[in-house]
């Protein structure tokens, strides 16, 4: 399975991944359950467009029968995108909507604290070029489907849609050269834990 660094830098693929090990909110000692990493190789592997065009197809009708408003809609999306290719937890309405309550307020808490303890700051011309010079040029099955399945097109997709996501990749890009003069280290996966624990520090 990937390292916890190259997770998060799939958020640049549209898809968040929250934990290797979520805890439910809505039940807080149960443990959701990955697909083993032979299933989850499996999908890289062998899901085409349509596989996924299926699948994310599905996460959308999902997402509208919870009826929920923006900006939450968007994370309950990507919870029920995350569940439908990797978990073989399924997970109640009750649990889509507390993980993705949880992962917008990490999401600000993580960006807050770059901005407040690291003086952190992108402008939106450094976020389109980052877009620009990955995503935009982005052919993948998977990247390609979730667009058309949210009823968009690439660039629509990476530029408005899932513009937060590459906001908190271009700020890592800053954010991490400060992280390893403070921890004197330069081991990513090390770098995006202590950053976690800062942000999770905040949040308690």
């Amino acid at each position: 399975m990937p390292t916890r660094f190259n997770l998060f830098l799939l958020c640049t693929l549209s898809l968040v991944i929250f934990t290797t090990a979520c805890q439910s909110a809505a039940s807080p000692h149960a443990t959701i359950q990955m697909k083993s990493e032979e299933e989850q190789r499996q999908i890289v592997d062998e899901y085409t467009f349509d596989d996924y065009k299926k699948a994310f197809d599905e996460v959308v009708i999902e997402a509208n029968r919870l009826d929920v408003e923006e900006p939450l809609r968007k994370w309950v999306i990507r919870t029920l995108a995350e569940e439908k290719l990797y978990y073989e937890t399924d997970l109640t309405d009750a649990q889509v909507i507390a993980l993705s309550t949880e992962a917008m307020r990490q999401d600000v808490a993580w960006k807050t604290v770059a901005k407040e303890q690291y003086n952190i700051h992108v402008s939106a011309e450094e976020v389109d070029q980052f877009i620009q010079q990955g995503p935009d040029q982005s052919d993948l099955p998977n990247h390609l489907a979730y667009a058309s399945a949210l009823g968009l097109s690439l660039h629509q997709l990476n530029h408005q849609f899932d513009r937060d996501l590459y906001e908190k990749n271009t700020i890592w890009l800053k954010l991490k050269l400060e992280l390893e003069k403070k921890y004197r280290t330069d081991d990513n996966n090390e770098l995006v834990d202590r950053y976690e624990a800062e942000v999770n520090a905040e949040l308690d």
